[in-house]
């Protein structure tokens, strides 16, 4: 007969015998406690005689971990490896190289912020300290490891000695920071510093760089549809085409700042300067050459010159080097002796060689 069994049958004979006080009124209130004490031992059977039951099975990698095996100072268990299959594989994420190519820099800047960079820092460090050959040849790095640490965010145009000296948080950004502010392609190289500046053409409304004028003696007039001086457009365009292949260019900066004689669309100015007067020599979109912001060409001009354009087709010579060297006012026209002597001048000194004259 089972235990359950036998307390059943003791609980029934008690209760006739009144050996309980389940008998009257108020030993009913006692049956839950005796009751509850009936299964707390029931319990206690079962877990006697059911060891390897699912109960043990769930909690026995939990009892399987010694008190020994924990690694208080990093948070790990030390597993034997007879009992790794107990235990939820982990996602060995950095065994992927995109990820550690990825996260590699930052996680190297914050480790070891203070160290030099590169494979000779780890040689450093590993014979500073008294550590036997093999502790030393751990500690180098591996040269194919850390090229591919150091190339997604390789900094372009900074020098890495400043970086790996910054604030951890600043030399985490660093390179993203150098490449904000690194040169635009066109703009490397010898082009001058006045050059580096990017417009839209007048014609197809692209991005243009004048660096495309490096080494060329350019004369740059900003331009009016509706003027007094509109028909200075021929004689530009005769110039243009006479001296183009030793070198020169004229570079057209419609404007609506004077008098309001360029009201209309970039569209509207490309087709009247070509169909009037076929214009063929450079032009960009139309912008103000009396608002610092909105051109800084004419702002370095007019700072270098100390000559701000008054009226439509105010004319800048700049030489080969990229230096401006005369301003003309408005009424000076393109077949103006003056302004023809100085082109031919600056025509005749090779690129590189160019001299403002004094």
């Amino acid at each position: 007969m089972s235990l359950v069994r036998r307390f059943g049958r003791f609980f029934r004979s008690a209760r006739r015998s009144d050996r309980l006080p389940g008998g009257t009124p108020k030993g009913r209130e006692l049956i839950p406690l005796f009751l509850l004490l009936v299964a707390i031992a029931a319990t206690a059977v079962v877990w006697s005689h059911f060891e390897d039951s699912i109960v043990d099975v769930a909690f026995g990698p939990l009892g399987l971990v010694p008190d020994a095996a924990q690694d208080d100072g990093a948070g790990d268990a030390l597993t034997p490896a007879a009992e790794a299959d107990l235990y939820l594989p982990s996602v060995s994420v950095l065994e992927d190289a995109r990820v550690v190519a990825a996260i590699g820099p930052i996680a190297r800047l914050s480790c070891s912020k203070d160290d030099p960079a590169g494979p000779a820092a780890a040689a450093a460090r590993a014979t500073s300290l008294p550590l036997d050959a093999a502790a030393i040849a751990e500690a180098q790095f591996d040269a194919a490891s850390q090229a591919a640490l150091d190339t997604p965010l390789e900094a372009t145009g900074a020098d890495a000695a400043t970086v790996a000296g910054q604030h951890l948080l600043a030399a985490a950004h660093a390179p993203i920071a150098m490449v904000a502010v690194a040169p635009d392609a066109t703009q490397a190289g010898s082009c001058p510093v006045l050059l580096q500046r990017t417009f839209n053409r007048l014609q197809t409304g692209k991005p243009e760089s004048l660096c495309q004028f490096e080494g060329k003696v350019l004369l740059v007039v900003n331009t009016a549809s509706y003027c007094g001086y509109t028909h200075q457009y021929e004689g530009l365009e005769a110039m243009y085409r006479k001296y183009k292949d030793r070198g020169l260019v004229v570079v057209g900066f419609p404007s609506n700042d004077f008098g309001k004689q360029e009201p209309g669309s970039n569209q509207e100015i490309a087709e009247f300067c070509r169909l009037t007067y076929g214009v063929q020599f450079p032009m960009f979109e139309k912008s103000s050459v009396t608002d610092l912001k909105a051109n800084p060409l004419f702002s370095d001009l007019a700072a270098k010159t100390g000559k701000t354009p008054q009226w439509n087709f105010h004319k800048y010579v700049i030489d080969r080097s990229g230096a401006p060297v005369a301003s003309f006012t408005s009424q000076v026209e393109p077949t103006d002796k003056t302004l023809l002597a100085l082109i031919e001048r600056l025509l005749a000194q090779p690129a590189g060689n160019a001299r403002s004259p004094g």
